[in-house]
């Protein structure tokens, strides 16, 4: 962008500096691509990230959470405002099937989620504002926050609990995420609830081994896990009120040993998701009440155990959405808008930044029209590249249009 004496960015000037760094943006976007590591391994990408932040004079704190760089842009003199936007990293132990030339070089891992797109928008969001702030026409601070582990132990939590909202105290925050269900670079966006909060469980029942040809010896686990199994699923649809969704998958199970034999022991693993969080404490206590008291029912004991990887429902702040929407209507028109009609029973940590301050999770159309719509984590996932340009204005003006609430 030119020197410029005001302070302001019209639409113009910045639409036309993101079409000028948009070959550096796929530059970017190709070499992750081309380089995925998984989650909690991230050590090439974050090196790569923050050899461009080096590049552009970009301040940044690096090894947070594991891999995760905390970079900043500007400052808070003067009373101004501190805003953050999020990126995740890390890609999936997926096999690429997409035939690209800059195709995944590193044997069954994919970026199949986007995660790719996300940071290289993120960095060119940087570098936009970096020139602004070199310019004086950043009024404020904006937080980069490129994350690691967003598929597996969740890196937002720990960045978090580092103090990086902190010092200085960020106002607001965003993010966004490629979404294949929806054209090529249109902006979805979602008022309220997005998507649920998560609650991974391991049941363990168990009851009494005997010769297969005895049941009456024996408390048969496999039966009763059979009645646990159809037992919880009363919980969505007699316990909760049909506007409440609540979802119950048991999506393991693992018990006996021979065809003859009377199982003691089952063990089963699963999920629950819910909209909010006094649905899900709901929810929670009734598994472990229906689950207990079945197999209590015929001479068995089951013992439920809640995994570590909890993860809050994220809801979005209507303030924050509307700046996005404002924002999208002012630089892209709204036919480039696009509402999701319903909350996903899907789960992102990036709800641990929701939770902590007002903000809002956004996705970015990704098909082109004609082309097939491959699923997020499917190995022939190739989302349109040029989507990335309204990315980038979306994330960088939105960031402008944060400051000055």
């Amino acid at each position: 962008m030119e020197p410029n004496t005001t302070t302001s960015v019209t639409p113009a000037e910045l639409i036309e500096a993101a079409k000028e760094l948009y070959p550096e943006t796929v530059r970017i976007r190709r070499h992750l691509h081309s380089h995925p590591e998984l989650s909690e391994h991230e050590e090439n990408t974050s090196r790569f990230v923050r050899s461009v932040l080096d590049e552009h004079g970009i301040s940044y704190t690096s090894g947070v959470a594991g891999f995760g760089i905390v970079a900043q842009v500007g400052d808070v003199k003067d009373g101004r405002r501190c805003i953050a936007v999020r990126a995740d990293m890390d890609a999936l132990p997926v096999c690429e099937a997409t035939g690209l030339e800059y195709a995944s070089e590193n044997p069954g891992v994919m970026h199949a989620c986007g995660h790719d797109m996300h940071t290289a928008i993120l960095l060119s969001t940087g570098i936009l504002l970096k020139k602004l702030d070199d310019e004086g026409r950043l009024n404020g601070a904006v937080k980069l926050f490129f994350q690691p582990a967003e598929e597996t132990v969740g890196g937002a939590s720990p960045m978090i609990e580092a103090g990086f909202l902190k010092n200085p105290d960020v106002s607001a925050v965003t993010a966004l995420h490629v979404d294949p269900e929806y054209p090529a670079g249109t902006i979805v966006l979602k008022y309220g609830p997005m998507n649920a909060a998560t609650g991974s469980f391991s049941l363990t029942v168990r009851g009494k081994s005997c010769h297969g040809a005895h049941p009456d010896a024996g408390i048969d686990t496999i039966v009763v896990s059979a009645q646990v199994i159809t037992a919880v699923q009363s919980i969505s649809s007699r316990f909760m009120a049909p506007t409440t969704p609540v979802v119950v998958t048991i999506g393991s199970i693992n018990g006996g040993t021979a065809g003859n034999i009377i199982a003691g022991e089952v063990v089963m693993r699963g999920t629950i998701r819910a909209l909010d969080m006094d649905t899900m404490a709901k929810a929670k206590s009734l598994f472990v009440q229906i689950a207990e008291n079945t197999a209590s029912a015929y001479g068995a004991s089951a013992e439920v155990q809640w995994a570590d990887d909890y993860y809050p429902a994220l809801i979005n702040d209507d303030d924050v959405t509307r700046a996005v929407e404002e924002t999208t209507d002012e630089y892209l028109g709204h036919d480039m808008v696009r509402h999701m009609p319903e909350p996903s029973l899907g789960a992102d940590d990036f709800a641990f930044f929701t939770q902590s301050v007002k903000g809002t999770y956004f996705n970015l159309g990704v098909t082109k029209e004609g082309d097939p719509v491959y699923s997020l984590h499917n190995e022939h996932f190739a989302p349109a590249e040029e989507a990335m340009l309204n990315g980038v204005i979306i994330q960088t003006a939105s960031a402008l249009k944060l400051l000055e609430k």
